[in-house]
């Protein structure tokens, strides 16, 4: 996993924590393994109180956004390290597909840009895919 996706997570969690839950989690691997976990449920309540806690007291905050990000084929990217074998191949399909559409609209942008440049020279409508490929400099 790389280090940029662990830092969103981890600046997520950080953001919804104090220095006491930071201290009980440390303390977490010291404890007996029949004591764990339940220390690890009380860990999690005390983290999703102060979460509620913070939205009742600050209904209109925005210092807890993280960055806003719009390249949706990096989020792919990220999901895929938390994905088991089915779910990998799902969404491996899915960043395919998109990278697809995304082609698509480059190539017919290209192509309405072509029209525009040269309305009476060329029949776009009547041309093959291979001619337009060709024209474009994508020879495949």
């Amino acid at each position: 996993m790389e280090e940029n996706e662990l830092g969103s997570i981890a600046a997520f969690d950080s953001l919804f924590t104090t220095n006491r839950i930071q201290i009980m989690k440390v303390l977490l691997p010291y404890l007996k393994p029949e004591q764990q976990g339940a220390f690890a449920v009380c860990i999690k309540m005390m983290e999703l109180n102060y979460t509620l806690s913070f939205f009742k007291n600050n209904p209109h905050a925005t210092s807890f956004r993280l960055p806003q990000k719009s390249d949706t084929s990096q989020l792919w990217d990220e999901i895929l390290p938390f994905c088991g074998p089915a779910e990998r191949s799902n969404v491996e399909n899915m960043k395919n597909m998109m990278q697809s559409m995304k082609q698509m609209q480059e190539m017919m942008e290209t192509m309405q840009m072509m029209q525009e440049m040269f309305p009476e020279g060329m029949d776009m409508e009547n041309m093959d895919l291979s001619s337009i490929m060709e024209m474009m400099g994508n020879n495949t």
